[in-house]
């Protein structure tokens, strides 16, 4: 009976040692502070050009997409790495910073970049909606791929002359039998493009006959008909050009 209970006791001390052994080995993935200060110092580097924080931070088998869809290996990025040119300031801050656990040994972190730059005087603000993937291994925790992606917004007006608005305004379908329309309207001095008046959007100006819809990221361009009317507009979204034909007033 004493063997038994020996034997029983044994085999609870060891279960308990190696869940307290397996316990302390297990990965941990760095603080939210630790990615925060990480990642900042990586964009602090880039108008100064240090390269070396790049180095130490990317794996060697990194993978970088960026805002312009350019796909780049870390030996790529690093090849063309520099400081601002000429007459070019800028700073860039990382905000809402989110870590997603995977497991100890990876980690997604989210976060937005908010970049105030300064080219001769004309002053430009972007913001970037990033994604890193953390990998632990040898050395630390590294990049192994890094997305960013622009953060739509409107476009600033540019002064233009308004006389030939009324010329813009009216009806324009993709094709006569399509069952929607894209309708502009003139409304207290300023132009409204949509389905209907009362989901219609603002047509921000950047030339007479160019517009940024607001709250999208279409620009409308109004094609003449050499008469002095308009044609068409054309849709250009995501690169592509969509037509529709002027069908009515």
């Amino acid at each position: 009976m004493y063997a038994r209970n020996t034997l029983i006791l044994s085999i609870a001390l060891s279960c308990l040692l190696a869940t307290d052994t397996a316990a302390a080995k297990a990965p941990k993935i760095p603080d939210q502070a630790w990615f925060q200060k990480n990642t900042q110092a990586l964009f602090d580097a880039l108008t100064s050009g240090d390269k070396k924080v790049w180095d130490k931070a990317l794996a060697s088998d990194c993978i970088i997409s960026d805002e312009d869809g350019k796909v780049q290996t870390k030996a790529e990025l690093l090849k063309d790495f520099g400081p601002l040119p000429p007459g070019s300031s800028g700073s860039i801050q990382v905000e809402d910073l989110k870590v997603q656990d995977l497991g100890g040994t990876a980690a997604v972190v989210h976060y937005i970049i908010d970049e105030q730059e300064d080219v001769r005087g004309q002053k430009l603000h972007t913001k970037y909606t990033t994604t890193d993937v953390y990998r632990s291994q040898l050395g630390g925790w590294k990049i192994v791929a890094s997305h960013v992606t622009v953060v739509p917004r409107d476009m600033d007006p540019v002064p233009v002359d308004r006389t030939s608005w009324p010329t813009l305004v009216g009806e324009y379908r993709v094709s006569p039998d399509a069952k929607s329309s894209y309708h502009v309207y003139l409304r207290e001095g300023s132009l409204f493009g949509g389905r209907d008046e009362q989901s219609a959007t603002a047509l921000i100006p950047l030339s007479p006959l160019v517009y940024f819809q607001a709250g999208s990221i279409h620009t409308m361009i109004f094609v003449p008909d050499g008469k002095g009317g308009i044609a068409e507009v054309r849709e250009v979204h995501k690169y592509n050009e969509l037509s529709m034909k002027r069908v009515g007033p």
